[in-house]
């Protein structure tokens, strides 16, 4: 398996999107892959980018500064990267995760569990897998954050209720390790039969409260007597940014 030669701090690549697929030592194999998955014209009316103007660049044609700071802020990719494939590809991005298969010096192989926690409300098993895509990390920078590279998973968020500390969509980092509540921090659980993505917080009385980032959601309480039936399943260490 080949790697690509620029540093690509900060972008995930899966089994089925290698890096080959873009010429990243060309401005338009990097802005291609920054839009990945929109269309030029979805782009085009996100960004305020004439579509006329996104084909150009794909096909070749080098944007000057004005622009570059337009889509390095529209694609949220770093300057640097997107002009000169130099440094990190995402801002305040300080490790690199790739598709494994090969695993380069330095890296360790953490899957990605096909499950989508709900920061609403989810109706999955926990930890329920099947073929797991796998990608790989620092190792260094896995332990930076606080977690075992043995124990760390990855897991897709689903919802808005953490909205904007974790949006839909959005990649984490979970340290399975941490099966009971510790410290106020966001968690992966299942209770009352759903799994959820709260961030949790235990007061002196021994309530437990689930939180919401998003204050469109009201705190959930869980007394003492319900405890027992909420199981942990892990820590969130990182969601898009260290948190």
């Amino acid at each position: 398996m080949a790697f690509p030669d620029a540093d690509l701090d900060g972008e995930t690549l899966t089994h089925s999107q290698s890096s080959a697929s873009y010429n990243l030592t060309t401005f338009s194999g990097r802005f291609a892959l920054a839009i990945q998955g929109e269309s030029p014209h979805a782009f085009s009316r996100r960004s305020g980018i004439s579509g006329t103007m996104v084909r150009k660049y794909l096909e070749g044609s080098m944007p000057g500064l004005d622009k570059l700071l337009e889509i390095a802020d529209a694609t949220n990719v770093t300057l640097d990267w997107l002009a000169a494939a130099k440094g990190p590809m995402r801002p305040g991005s300080g490790h690199s995760f790739m598709v494994a298969g090969g695993t380069p010096e330095g890296f360790v192989s953490v899957p990605k569990l096909d499950i989508r926690p709900s920061a609403g409300a989810g109706n999955i098993a926990l930890y329920e897998e099947s073929e797991p895509d796998i990608f790989a990390f620092r190792e260094e920078w896995l332990r930076r954050i606080g977690v075992s590279p043995k124990a760390a998973r990855l897991m897709v968020a689903k919802g808005d209720s953490m909205r904007e500390t974790i949006n839909d969509g959005d990649l984490m980092i979970v340290d399975v390790s941490i099966r009971e509540f510790i410290d106020e921090a966001i968690y992966v659980l299942v209770y009352g039969g759903l799994v959820r993505l709260k961030r949790l917080q235990m007061l002196r009385s021994g309530l437990l409260l689930l939180k919401s980032d998003n204050p469109r959601y009201q705190t959930e309480e869980v007394p003492l007597a319900e405890q027992p039936e909420l199981i942990i399943g892990g820590r969130v260490r990182w969601a898009g940014g260290a948190i």
